[in-house]
């Protein structure tokens, strides 16, 4: 029950945002009563918290999936980087949009999203630590790195809500690619290192 309703409460968000994500078209959509909703959810704030942490955890293992299919020359970095940009141009960035923007007018639900993306971000940087090889004196670059490219991958989610245009994207992403191979001295922790 849980599952179907924090299911639902994504869906409802990716579709009429945050504001429009009430109780009842949470129920609704989760076809369960509101009694049932109650049963393991105090508030929307609490559905909603619960919600993201959920996508967040399942969008962190997806990345640390994707980069252990590059540790084992199955996936080139360009592989890696496209599939990180579909999830971040996808419903699960229009979500956390969603979060961010309601976060900015609810301070309590701003100080329990902090801790849900702190969480995400502490999983994304074991996978990068992993992902990529250096010594001690470069792991400063490699956080740059990693938070540079989430940068530049939000921002290139935020703008496809006013600019729908793949190819601009792609060429975007072919800069960044040729940018992480050729001007870092860090290398892929990779059996093959595939030409992006």
């Amino acid at each position: 029950m849980r599952a179907l309703l924090i299911e639902a409460t994504l869906d409802t968000m990716c579709e009429s945002g945050y504001n429009g994500t009430t109780l009842v078209a949470i129920v609704k959509k989760a076809g369960v009563t509101r009694g049932a909703l109650h049963h393991h959810f105090d508030s929307k704030d609490d559905l909603v918290v619960d919600a993201i942490s959920a996508m967040l955890t399942k969008g962190s293992s997806e990345i640390r999936g994707y980069a252990e299919l590059v540790q084992d020359g199955t996936l080139s970095l360009s592989d890696f980087l496209d599939r990180v940009w579909k999830i971040f141009s996808g419903p699960f960035f229009m979500i956390t949009l969603e979060q961010i923007t309601a976060s900015r007018h609810n301070d309590v639900l701003k100080s329990r999203l902090v801790v849900v993306t702190r969480d995400f971000h502490a999983a994304l940087d074991e996978t990068w630590r992993c992902f990529f090889t250096a010594n001690k004196s470069e792991h400063a670059q490699l956080e740059v790195i990693l938070n540079a490219t989430l940068c530049l991958l939000r921002g290139m989610g935020v703008q496809t809500v006013l600019r729908d245009d793949p190819k601009y994207y792609q060429r975007i992403l072919a800069f960044w690619k040729e940018i992480l191979t050729t001007h870092t001295s860090i290398t892929l922790k990779s059996k093959v290192l595939a030409e992006v």
